[in-house]
């Protein structure tokens, strides 16, 4: 069933990646991205053609992998935005949900 038809005109159900990173007492922080391909703009600009949308919201997460790690210790978020070696995170982590092996490039 279509996500807008359960949650509203505005929701949106991309495919996506995301690192979430401990920030202690219940917090955490997350960088990733989404790629929808064939489409002149993605569904998360609403429309805008303004360079940047800045989102207060809800997400709507269906994952298809979940690998957890430690490889990446002392890693800011926006250098995990750069790239991930996920046969290096997979020495040092274990896969939680699905199968890691098509992303170990």
């Amino acid at each position: 069933m279509e996500v807008r038809i359960l949650l509203g005109d505005n929701a949106r159900h991309v495919p996506a990646w995301m690192y979430v990173q401990d920030q202690g007492k219940g917090v955490v922080s997350f960088v990733g991205a989404s790629r929808v391909p064939d489409l002149a703009a993605h569904p998360l600009r609403y429309g805008s053609r303004r360079t940047h949308q800045f989102l207060v919201g809800e997400l709507v997460v269906r994952p298809h992998m979940l690998l957890a790690t430690d490889a990446l210790r002392g890693t800011g978020l926006s250098n995990l935005v750069l790239g991930h070696d996920v046969a290096a995170m997979l020495r040092q982590g274990e896969a939680i949900i699905g199968d890691p092996t098509p992303y170990c490039g």
